[in-house]
């Protein structure tokens, strides 16, 4: 075992009982204050529904998928493609839904041309109700005071 009795700790730098020695010993240098600057990062979320989907349900679980564990990120960025949007039909809602509480961005790419540029307008429509909703429904629980 060890010579220490209970309730007595190991000392890493002991210090002199006798004055005299306790001058002349090295003083020991504390090591130098290091800061490490701490990168302004932007964590962001990548949904890819590029694929072919044959139902809404295949639409919801890729989405579902994709989004369980974005959890906290300032930018999420949701890439659709034409079958996904053709099939799944309160798409804006679902992708609103999914980062309302966790992303301070929502980016939405969709296919070229003008066939479908409402659908970023119409998610940021979505999630205006949604923040409103939830902000009147916390207002609604509060007590007074």
């Amino acid at each position: 075992m060890t010579d220490r009795r209970p309730g007595q700790w190991p000392v890493q730098h002991p210090v002199p009982r006798d004055p005299q020695t306790a001058a002349t010993a090295p003083v020991t240098q504390l090591p130098v204050r290091v800061e490490v600057p701490v990168p302004d990062v932007r964590l962001v979320a990548v949904v890819d529904l590029t694929d072919e989907y044959a139902t809404h349900d295949d639409v919801s679980r890729a989405l579902y998928e994709q989004t369980m564990r974005a959890s906290d990120c300032h930018t999420a960025v949701v890439r659709l493609g034409e079958a996904a949007i053709r099939k799944h039909l309160t798409l804006p809602r679902a992708i609103a839904g999914a980062f309302f509480l966790s992303a301070q961005r929502i980016e939405v790419h969709v296919p070229a041309g003008t066939r479908y540029a409402y659908f970023a307008a119409r998610v940021r429509q979505e999630l205006e109700q949604i923040c409103a909703d939830h902000a009147q429904m916390l207002s609604s629980t509060r007590t007074p005071g």
